[in-house]
Parts: C-alpha cells; sequence; structure tokens
C-alpha cells in the first residue's frame, strides 16, 4: 500500500489564497486598464502611457486567469483524494466483514 496523504487544510489555504490573489489583482487590472495616456499631455509620453496600461491589463487578467485555473484543480485534486480516501475506507470496511464472518 502506498504512503501517498493528501493535507486538506493545506490544500483549503492555498485554494483560498489563490481565490485571494485573483479578486485582488482584478482591481488594479480594470483601473489600468481606464487609465490614458491623454492626461499626460506630451503626445509621446500618452502613447507610451496606452501601451504600457494595456500591458498591465493584460498582465493582470493573465495572472488572474491563472490563479482561478490553479485554484479549480486545486479543488478537483481535493475532491479526488476525498473520493479516493471514502472507497478505500469502504474496501477495508469490507474486507474486515469478509474477514469476521469466515470468508
Amino acid at each position: 500500500m502506498s504512503d501517498l496523504s493528501a493535507d486538506y487544510a493545506t490544500l483549503n489555504r492555498v485554494r483560498h489564497n489563490l481565490d485571494h490573489i485573483a479578486e485582488l489583482m482584478k482591481k488594479p487590472g480594470r483601473e489600468m486598464e481606464q487609465v490614458t495616456g491623454d492626461a499626460m499631455g506630451v503626445p509621446e509620453l500618452a502613447k507610451r502611457m496606452d501601451d504600457f496600461g494595456d500591458e498591465w491589463s493584460y498582465g493582470i487578467k493573465q495572472l488572474t486567469k491563472f490563479s482561478e485555473k490553479a485554484s479549480k484543480a486545486l479543488v478537483k485534486v481535493k475532491e479526488s483524494f476525498e473520493k479516493l480516501d471514502h472507497e478505500l475506507a469502504e474496501a477495508g470496511r469490507k474486507q474486515g466483514k469478509d474477514k469476521g464472518s469466515g470468508t
């Protein structure tokens, strides 16, 4: 038998942190998307500010998306371990009953 184990508290904590990161990143992403270079006054600076805002917003959206996907993956990992734990417990109970009945 394998000595594989899962620490559900750690999985839950990491998943919560990833969800929190995703939520935190949404606000600056929206704000940078709304920044316009026109407020800078100098045309070249305005263009660079627009480019920076677009790149920043894209990067934040990617981080948010990856955090959300990682969180969902951790849920699946936890659910799989819980299912396996349940199946192993059931098999152990059944095996105990079979031994107890002399079969």
